[in-house]
């Protein structure tokens, strides 16, 4: 036998799920055969410990099943984005409810006890949204835009015309505040819940509203 020992090294490199390229680079190696046994120990362990180091190496362009999928919130229908913000608004109007409001203004001066039927008026809402869908669509057919404050603002304005729903001297500039965390412009919001709000789908939707009054009986009190 020669005293030439020849031997392959190889690197694993996985470039694709389900295929593998080996690469190999071939060494001759003069030495005397007494030390090979030592020698093939010292590169078996070496390869050994290259192997492991390239075993769980992956080709990032192939498809990890494992990795964690980012969750897209699906786009809530019109209906839901409208009455989920009318809701959200006069709520955030009842958490005054009680407060005596001081108020100086052309049309009124004096003081009374601040009440926005909230919950009362949420549920009447929910209750349109279940059975009056179609209704509440068609009245949103002339915005892109359902939760905007050219549709939102008006719309409740109207709704606080029902003197049942708020208290009787309620001003809604008294109302800024429940703006603020959903509009830049907070001060333009009230101004525009005077906005007329008299298409034939809007007078559907109020007469319905009119109708679910006897149904949802005052939840809250002054």
């Amino acid at each position: 036998m020669s005293d030439t020992k020849e031997y392959i090294k190889g690197d694993k490199h996985v470039h694709q799920a389900g295929s593998i390229m080996i690469k190999f680079a071939q060494y001759n190696v003069p030495e005397r055969k007494g030390d090979w046994k030592q020698q093939e120990e010292k590169e078996a362990e070496k390869l050994e410990k290259e192997f492991a180091d390239f075993e769980e190496v992956v080709d990032e362009t192939a498809e990890d099943n494992s990795a964690p999928k980012v969750k897209v919130k699906p786009d809530l229908p019109p209906a839901d984005v409208f009455v989920n913000r009318v809701k959200a608004i006069v709520m955030e109007a009842a958490k005054k409810n009680g407060e005596t409001i001081k108020t100086n203004t052309r049309a009124w001066q004096g003081e009374y006890v601040f009440f926005v039927d909230g919950r009362r008026i949420a549920k009447m809402m929910d209750d349109l949204r279940k059975n009056y869908e179609a209704k509440i669509n068609e009245f949103l057919s002339i915005t892109s835009k359902y939760d905007g404050v050219m549709i939102v603002a008006p719309f409740i304005g109207k709704l606080l015309q029902i003197e049942e729903l708020r208290a009787r001297d309620l001003q809604f500039t008294d109302l800024e505040f429940a703006f603020v965390p959903y509009y830049n412009k907070p001060a333009s919001a009230v101004k525009r819940m005077s906005d007329k709000l008299d298409s034939a789908e809007a007078n559907m939707l109020f007469g319905l509203l009119q109708g679910l009054l006897k149904k949802y009986p005052e939840t809250e009190s002054t």
